[in-house]
């Protein structure tokens, strides 16, 4: 559960929402909502390809930073 929860910081939605947990409760249920219809398989397939870009770009970054 906290891992789940710094992917919710990680993505700027605590701030974004000025931290209002409805809102952020509203957005996840809508993702889900997405994912439970007719293109939610095509969904996921997008929503994990711009994941696992972000994942890169950051560890990208961070190597830059050192040396």
């Amino acid at each position: 559960m906290i891992e789940l929860g710094g992917l919710v910081a990680k993505a700027d939605l605590i701030e974004l929402t000025d931290d209002d947990r409805a809102a952020l409760y509203g957005a996840l249920l809508t993702v889900a909502a997405k994912l439970r219809g007719p293109d939610g398989a095509q969904a996921l397939v997008l929503f994990r390809r711009k994941g696992k870009r972000a994942f890169e770009a950051e560890e990208r970054g961070k190597g830059s930073s050192t040396g």
